[in-house]
């Protein structure tokens, strides 16, 4: 669909006179206006810390697993067989646990920066859609669905100021 109103914007630019006055089309990169921006930058600070944290919990209980593992591969022989066994059980249930844990860890980090993304790519918006009545586009696209444009038209530059501008007030 964002093709064919691609070609026929293409179309009508070739359209002498009165297209070519009144179109003004613009692009920008919003991979690198989440990048750049200052609430992306945020964003990714904020998650990272909670990546860092999740890492932190997780590394404790592998060092525990860890030591674990090796006393019973120094101990294990030398210990009664139930012992032996409740030993290696409860490492089976620690090792499925810390899985567990990695997963929901791993989908709650997921789902947060999801939730994080769609909160600054609807503020980005906003901003793109103010930008573009005050700067007079017909037409402002995203890089990523665009297969070759002139440098000329890359406008993310100006909405990541803009965007900026908007987050201090």
């Amino acid at each position: 669909m964002k093709y064919w109103l691609v070609l026929v914007l293409v179309a009508l630019s070739w359209v002498p006179g009165w297209a070519q006055d009144r179109m003004k089309i613009g692009f920008i990169d919003v991979r690198r206006v989440v990048a750049e921006s200052t609430a992306g930058k945020r964003a990714g600070d904020r998650l990272q810390i909670q990546v860092k944290k999740a890492e932190a919990d997780t590394l404790r209980e592998r060092q525990e697993l860890e030591r674990m593992r090796n006393d019973l591969d120094k101990k294990g022989p030398l210990l009664k067989e139930d012992e032996r066994r409740n030993l290696e059980s409860d490492f089976q249930k620690r090792s499925v646990m810390l899985q567990r844990t990695m997963t929901d860890l791993q989908q709650e980090l997921q789902l947060k920066e999801r939730e994080m993304m769609q909160d600054i790519l609807k503020e980005l918006e906003g901003v793109v859609s103010e930008f573009g009545r005050a700067e007079k586009f017909t037409l402002i696209l995203d890089r990523s669905q665009i297969l070759f444009a002139d440098q000329g038209v890359d406008i993310t530059t100006k909405v990541i100021e803009t965007f900026n501008s908007r987050a201090k007030k």
